[in-house]
């Protein structure tokens, strides 16, 4: 896990690229693209790789990439800093303790929005007209798989991206 998240980390800084916009244009309507493209840089990057490694895997199923590409938009704006420390908090198990929605440091409402980030974000994609499927995909994604094998794909090219 380490190892992933320290490539993550060092891969967090790329930009997007048309690519990345054009292969969501293939899979999103109007509507979910622009949650989509409101998206932090980094997890518009992010978001069209989780795509793209199930594509290459021949997963063709619309609600599942839609997903990959729309799983983090409730996380909003935050600096690598912020991401830094939830990734420390959580692993010693201090981000529920260190997250607060409500304070004057931004480290703190940042924490906060990462431990929500599927709620926030199932429930703007069902604003927008999402499939229920998208949308549980999307609460579910940091959830125990069980037997959802749909699920346990999304978390895997989750976490490979």
């Amino acid at each position: 896990m380490i190892a992933d998240r320290i490539r993550q980390f060092r891969h967090a800084g790329g930009h997007p690229v048309a690519a990345d916009f054009d292969l969501a244009r293939q899979w999103l309507a109007a509507p979910l693209m622009a949650l989509f493209e409101a998206q932090h840089p980094r997890d518009v990057v992010h978001s069209a790789e989780t795509a793209r490694w199930l594509l290459e895997r021949g997963h063709e199923d619309p609600d599942l990439i839609a997903a990959g590409l729309l799983h983090d938009i409730g996380k909003g704006e935050q600096r690598r800093l912020d991401r830094t420390v939830y990734v420390l908090a959580s692993h010693a198990r201090l981000a529920p303790r260190l997250a607060a929605s409500a304070s004057k440091f931004e480290l703190r409402r940042a924490v906060a929005r990462t431990l929500t980030h599927s709620e926030t974000g199932a429930f703007a994609l069902e604003m927008a007209g999402a499939s229920g499927r998208v949308v549980e995909l999307t609460l579910r994604h940091h959830q125990a798989a069980g037997d959802d094998r749909v699920l346990a794909l999304l978390q895997q090219a989750d976490a490979a991206s």
